[in-house]
């Protein structure tokens, strides 16, 4: 939901945010599939590029962590 919300707001595709945040599309793939979290640089990163509320951006984060461990299960 995070990745989703910056390109809607901000970007028009994957390869724009991955270029923004300095990171590969694989990177972005591996998290929209539940396979990486979202770590804590990636969101002081996201905050300091798209002047977003740390609050805002951890919420979407664990929102997303809870994804994973649920899949995990």
């Amino acid at each position: 939901k995070l990745l989703d919300h910056l390109i809607a707001t901000q970007l028009k595709n994957d390869r724009q945010l991955a270029d923004k945040l300095d990171i590969s599309t694989p990177v972005i793939s591996r998290i929209r599939n539940g396979h990486t979290k979202v770590s804590a640089e990636m969101i002081i990163r996201i905050h300091e590029l798209f002047n977003m509320p740390i609050f805002e951006i951890k919420s979407y984060a664990i929102h997303h962590r809870n994804r994973i461990n649920r899949s995990e299960e």
